[in-house]
């Protein structure tokens, strides 16, 4: 009961925080062009495409609680099951990327990524949801649920496309509105750009192993204390024989 009751929550507070901000807060844009872009402009931030990847997981985890199969090694794992896992692998990458960029530029200069004239629109809780509890959450969910990571190779073109398609579009809104998205573009070169963007995709790269490890060190975990139970089990039968 309290995985179905753990997902619901995250979709509902995700969702209510992504159905607020399309209807109640208008961002100053840098640029007029910009003002024609899908959900009212938020698709060309990283942190809305994440928010809408963790509540699409937390929703399709919620269905597999209700109609598919939570067990460590199920022989033939539903296709909901099957899609749950695999996308796990990139929202954990992607929660943890966009939590730990946003936050370390915000503390080094949050101008850079944050200014003050979007800032005070949004409440501390909704920024939070959107920065701060999608890594929180996600890591909980790996606590809390065992997760069958996919092949590397599944992961990694997942992962990749996921990203590279954000990349594809945040250099296309710059060609048609000759305007950053994000200000910390502003005052690097283009090979300096490129750099950023290059060591982006290897950090996200550098999660996506980071994830799969945990993954592996938690199962190991759980599976060595159930057979140390079972063997003290068997122990103790055998001593009160």
């Amino acid at each position: 009961m309290l995985r179905p009751l753990f997902h619901l929550t995250v979709v509902a507070i995700n969702t209510f925080v992504l159905w607020y901000d399309q209807t109640y807060i208008n961002l100053p844009l840098p640029a007029k062009e910009m003002e024609n872009l899908p959900l009212k402009s938020r698709s060309m931030f990283l942190t809305f495409w994440c928010l809408i990847l963790q509540t699409i997981y937390h929703f399709i985890a919620l269905l597999n609680d209700l109609f598919g199969t939570n067990s460590r090694t199920p022989k033939n794992p539903p296709i909901i099951r099957r899609v749950k896992d695999t996308l796990y692998a990139l929202a954990f990458v992607a929660a943890i990327y966009v939590s730990l960029t946003f936050w370390s530029i915000y503390y080094v200069d949050k101008e850079l990524i944050f200014p003050d004239q979007i800032e005070k629109l949004y409440h501390p809780s909704m920024n939070h949801v959107m920065h701060t509890t999608v890594a929180i959450f996600i890591i909980i969910e790996m606590l809390m649920v065992h997760i069958n990571y996919p092949s590397r190779k599944i992961g990694f073109t997942v992962t990749l496309t996921f990203f590279i398609s954000y990349i594809i579009w945040f250099f296309n809104i710059y060609a048609k509105t000759g305007t950053w998205v994000y200000p910390v573009f502003n005052p690097l070169n283009w090979p300096l750009r490129i750099i950023f963007v290059c060591m982006s995709l290897a950090l996200s790269m550098i999660f996506y192993l980071v994830g799969e490890k945990l993954n592996y060190v938690i199962i190991s975990s759980s599976k060595d204390t159930r057979s140390k139970g079972v063997k003290d089990g068997i122990s103790n039968g055998k001593k009160k024989k």
